[in-house]
């Protein structure tokens, strides 16, 4: 990764929160500038060294990478915004990690040709275990797009897809860890409902879904093979499973993944007139 390379983030939220605490502990906080126009945002920084700048242009001038980490709703404001502050973007690089947000939308409305990146991150790369999608329009380099990757990089896993999967991966990475933490809620509800205190069983809950995790990536088996090798004929698993298909567990999953998707895409439609 590139340690020189100054950025800027517009929105100073969650999920940059996340990338820049990251950013920071390993390179600093000297290259980095966050902008929010709610400067309560701020505080999340007090201790990090990162520049606050307090007007939009100060932020756009510092970055050679610009972040937009503001929600989709509000790129219609923040867009024009960029555009009329009368700067050369010819030489930065716009990364966008909203949902729905084109890369062509930002270009057409800051009115330059610029470089696009548009992101698909999650949450997990606070602690560096983050998977990030990524995808670049013509504008932008090689040299700068792997800039960008190597970042993402640092925070976890990556993957190149073409922006025409941006708004379905999100079904897949971007959303999915709120799928495996209500599991986890749904888990220490049923052990509750068998006379277990949360505080006792919260970390046999943990440990079990850590513990499949590690074999699904180290086992080299697929998730089919491993259910086998839980679920003995006749056994208590075999009976559970049985429950979950009855309840048709697959096609919740597939269904809630298509919400997600069919959101993302409204997304576009609404925002990227």
């Amino acid at each position: 990764m590139n340690t020189n390379l100054k950025i800027a983030f517009i929105g100073a939220g969650n999920l940059p929160e996340s990338i820049i605490y990251a950013l920071v502990d390993l390179n600093g906080g000297q290259n980095i500038a966050v902008y929010d126009q709610n400067k309560e945002q701020y505080k999340r920084y007090n201790q990090t060294g990162v520049n606050k700048s307090h007007d939009l242009n100060a932020a756009l001038n510092f970055g050679d990478l610009i972040f937009l980490m503001v929600k989709p709703q509000n790129f219609a404001g923040l867009l024009p915004e960029i555009k009329n502050a009368g700067i050369d973007f010819t030489n930065k690089i716009f990364v966008s990690a909203a949902a729905g947000i084109t890369a062509d939308y930002i270009k057409t409305q800051i009115s330059q040709e610029i470089a696009v990146i548009r992101t698909m991150p999650n949450t997990p790369l606070l602690i560096g275990r983050g998977m990030t999608a990524l995808c670049k329009n013509n504008n932008t380099k090689e040299a700068d797009f792997k800039a960008v990757c190597d970042i993402f990089a640092s925070l976890g896993e990556i993957i190149i897809l073409p922006e025409d999967k941006l708004n379905k991966i999100i079904s897949v990475n971007g959303s999915s860890p709120a799928y495996v933490y209500l599991f986890a809620e749904a888990m220490l509800k049923g052990a509750a409902e068998q006379g277990f205190d949360e505080e006792e069983i919260y970390p046999v809950v943990l440990q079990s879904i850590i513990g499949a995790f590690e074999m699904l990536k180290s086992s080299g088996k697929s998730p089919g093979e491993l259910i086998k090798a839980v679920a003995s004929p006749k056994g208590t698993t075999e009976k559970a499973l049985e429950s979950f298909y009855a309840d048709d567990f697959t096609g919740i999953i597939k269904k809630a993944m298509l919400a997600c998707t069919e959101r993302a895409d409204e997304l576009t439609k609404e925002f990227c007139k």
